[in-house]
């Protein structure tokens, strides 16, 4: 059964009328401006749900956007083989996990990175399958060393041989998303069970913004939509650069592009699962490069999950963004900053946000330790403070009365656990035991935890009758 994630929505960048200027506005971006659509099929899906289409430009309506909304359901499900580690989205419901299928892997205490393997995407995935505060896998490394025709089932079955947890990830074929299919078939027994409980789900960057359809991608996206599965509608447009550089306007086209992708879904197939995917850059005005450690970053993604809240559609966005090349300081604050942001807005599905250094292209197993802590930290602060008779603590104070001490009452016994959050990584002696204990920095305690947490035995592996049939089927690497 899934365990409900805390609650955010208690950062509220925008007014409910200003909530409102920016659905009206986009709106008026799609029927006015519309999207550019080389796909043909795409293209009459359009047509046909009434939209007016000119040439490869799709104008879509109001009355379609209103259509696709509610047909698209408002909670989603993204199983784990462990019913424990269920997902649901819903409302404001707040879970993280890692995210962006970096390319480079940054080794534990090294400051120079390498090319990411198949076994560093086996290690990675082990390792946040341990962490109590990742929720969910989207695919953490993306391994060099695998034949592009062979990469997508095993990105996959490295993936889900080593978590029990919900695995996510894109594709970059249609065929490669059949595959996944087939895979996820043989682990859930039909695709009516799959259905049921979605093991595996998939992430489309099908739009290249500002506003045109990557066609690849879109037949990816249609190709996934006919199986009835969850999917990502990810875009990642840059303030400044692919999309305006006022923050409400680059919020605009954001939706916009988000709303033609949700009609696309429901005209492809209705009640489709579809994630919302906001992923809202920054453009570094000096090297015009991607900046996701800004604190308008976080500020935009709880921007995004009002949006979402708003269609009533759970939203994928990202937080835990640094642009450090390193685990260091400036990777804690961007982290904790970015992350916090979107989790009090109420991001549903906050990926990016365990594993990442240099922005989205390097990994790190001790980064993602500390990444497990301060995500552990900002869901403590959405749990917010339990107000109850119990807890307002008025038997308590008049035990222990004037000048006494609340160490040993009961009520501290009873909830030492519960009420503080504790950290594994974080150093909370006192400078002489710290010295004592060779003055380890926060980067050197998480490399030993990794070490820790990755010599644990686990029984995480797949039934032998089921790993015999996906082998049978597909050229799993050793």
């Amino acid at each position: 059964m899934a365990r409900p994630g805390p609650k955010g929505g208690q950062y509220c960048p925008l007014t409910q009328a200003q909530i409102l200027q920016v659905h009206q506005a986009s709106l008026t971006v799609l029927a006015r401006t519309g999207v550019h659509v080389e796909h043909a099929a795409a293209r009459d899906l359009y047509r046909q749900g009434g939209a007016r289409v000119d040439g490869h430009r799709v104008f879509i309506s109001e009355e379609m956007v209103k259509t696709a909304l509610d047909s698209a359901p408002s909670r989603v499900l993204l199983a784990g083989r462990d019913p424990a580690n269920d997902v649901l989205l819903e409302g404001k419901r707040v879970y993280a996990g890692t995210g962006g299928s970096p390319t480079m892997m940054l080794d534990p205490g090294a400051d120079t990175v390498r090319p990411a393997t198949l076994d560093d995407l086996r290690q990675m995935t082990a390792l946040v399958d341990a962490l109590p505060n990742c929720d969910f896998v989207v695919m953490p490394v993306y391994p060099t060393d695998v034949p592009e025709e062979l990469a997508p089932v095993n990105r996959f079955y490295a993936c889900l041989t080593n978590t029990t947890k919900h695995v996510m990830g894109g594709v970059g074929t249609t065929e490669g998303a059949r595959q996944i299919v087939a895979l996820g078939i043989l682990l859930a027994g039909s695709l009516e069970a799959l259905q049921a409980r979605p093991l595996v789900s998939a992430i489309t960057s099908w739009m290249v913004s500002p506003l045109h359809l990557d066609t690849v991608v879109t037949d990816i996206l249609l190709t996934w939509c006919s199986y009835g599965l969850p999917v990502a509608l990810s875009a990642a447009p840059m303030a400044g650069s692919t999309a305006p550089v006022t923050l409400a306007g680059s919020l605009v086209q954001l939706n916009a592009e988000q709303l033609s992708g949700i009609v696309l879904t429901q005209l492809a197939r209705p009640g489709t699962p579809v994630l919302a995917g906001y992923i809202p850059g920054v453009a570094d005005m000096r090297s015009g490069g991607y900046l996701g450690g800004t604190v308008e970053f976080g500020m935009m993604q709880a921007a995004a999950a009002q949006m979402a809240h708003f269609y009533g559609v759970p939203i994928y966005c990202s937080g835990g963004m640094s642009d450090a090349k390193l685990p260091d300081a400036q990777a804690g604050y961007e982290k904790m900053a970015t992350f916090l942001l979107a989790a009090l807005g109420g991001g549903n599905y906050i990926h990016h946000a365990i594993g990442m250094v240099t922005n989205m292209s390097a990994a790190s197993l001790e980064g993602a330790v500390i990444d497990d802590e301060i995500v552990g930290m900002a869901m403590r602060a959405l749990r917010g403070i339990e107000v109850t008779e119990e807890t307002l603590a008025t038997e308590a104070i008049d035990r222990v009365g004037p000048g006494g001490h609340f160490l040993m009452d009961p009520l501290t016994l009873q909830f030492m656990r519960s009420e503080f959050f504790r950290p594994r990584v974080a150093d909370r002696q006192n400078r002489a035991s710290w010295e004592a204990e060779g003055k380890r920095d926060t980067r050197v305690r998480a490399c030993a935890r990794v070490t820790e947490l990755l010599s644990r035995p686990r029984q995480v592996g797949l039934p032998a009758e089921v790993d015999v049939a996906i082998r049978a089927r597909f050229p799993i690497l050793p």
